[in-house]
């Protein structure tokens, strides 16, 4: 087992400046991509996800600047502004390839109206980053899917991209749910964590089933998809105690994070200033479908 000590928000503010200078370089060149069936089979599922990337967090600022003011943490407004931020550039970027595809962006759909209720329903900032991270846990296997579901060195490469973001976004979310509940009673504890247990179980089988074209052309059926989530899950939240360290742990479903075929969280920043070469030189390189980032690094490295 691997314990870590957990980033200040500082050093999360400096992560995600720093980041903004490093992304992936994206083959706009290349045009419309898709195939036909391609279209068909994966256009309405990128416009749910494109949507929900799409929010301008004005709640979640407000919940953030309370909880500043409360417990003297100035950095954290700075920190959760440039997490929205890259979330924004998600949806631009999702944005920009339906457009060259031909896949128009939606302005509503049931999923996200009622995931930005859940966000709000109480009203306080652990409610809002417990959705929001129940979501982003979801997205880190639907973009590994969806990176395999076609042929486009495009969409390919902004699946990239939202999945290295993805596992940091869910790390710094995780953080700050510990310190939120750090000192809580047991018994309180355990309730909290039944509780979205439950709401990430819910909104898992929404997403197995509205998505299940889309995630089926990527190789993942729903069950597969299930167990993937389930031990995301376990991995990246039930494995992190209230004092805010993590631990490789075993997932629900039986499987630790690196027997799963989901793109990890890089070690270090310096790992992550590598991978923009990696992806490139990936594409000279046959692939196999759903491999995670040490099979990608792998294979680059022969």
């Amino acid at each position: 087992m691997r314990i870590s000590t957990a980033w200040s928000t500082r050093d999360w503010v400096e992560y995600f400046r720093m980041n903004r200078s490093r992304l992936l370089p994206i083959p706009w060149g290349l045009g419309a991509e898709l195939q036909a069936a391609e279209r068909a089979a994966i256009a309405r599922s990128i416009q749910a996800f494109q949507l929900g990337e799409s929010s301008e967090g004005r709640n979640l600022m407000k919940y953030a600047r309370a909880w500043a003011a409360r417990s003297g943490d100035a950095d954290y407004v700075e920190a959760i502004g440039l997490l929205i931020a890259e979330e924004q550039r998600h949806a631009r970027d999702l944005g920009r390839f339906m457009e060259l595809n031909g896949v128009p962006c939606i302005r509503r759909r049931w999923t996200d109206t009622v995931f930005r209720r859940l966000r709000n329903l109480v009203g306080t900032l652990e409610i809002s980053i417990a959705v929001l991270v129940t979501a982003e846990i979801i997205a880190k296997v639907y973009y590994a899917a969806l990176r395999e579901a076609s042929e486009s060195k495009m969409l390919r490469r902004i699946c990239d991209q939202i999945l290295r973001d993805e596992a940091r976004h869910v790390e710094f979310q995780t953080e700050q749910l510990a310190k939120l509940r750090r000192g809580r009673a047991a018994p309180l504890l355990w309730a909290t964590l039944a509780l979205h247990e439950l709401l990430f179980l819910g909104a898992m089988l929404v997403v197995a089933w509205s998505h299940r074209r889309a995630l089926s052309c990527g190789g993942f059926g729903i069950l597969r998809f299930c167990r993937a989530c389930l031990s995301e899950f376990a991995a990246d939240l039930l494995a992190r105690d209230p004092g805010g360290r993590t631990s490789r742990r075993t997932g629900l479903a039986g499987e630790t994070r690196d027997d799963l075929r989901i793109r990890q969280a890089t070690e270090d920043l310096g790992r992550d200033l590598d991978l923009r070469q990696a992806i490139a030189a990936a594409e000279d390189h046959v692939i196999e479908a759903h491999q995670t980032i040490v099979d990608v690094d792998r294979q680059i490295g022969r």
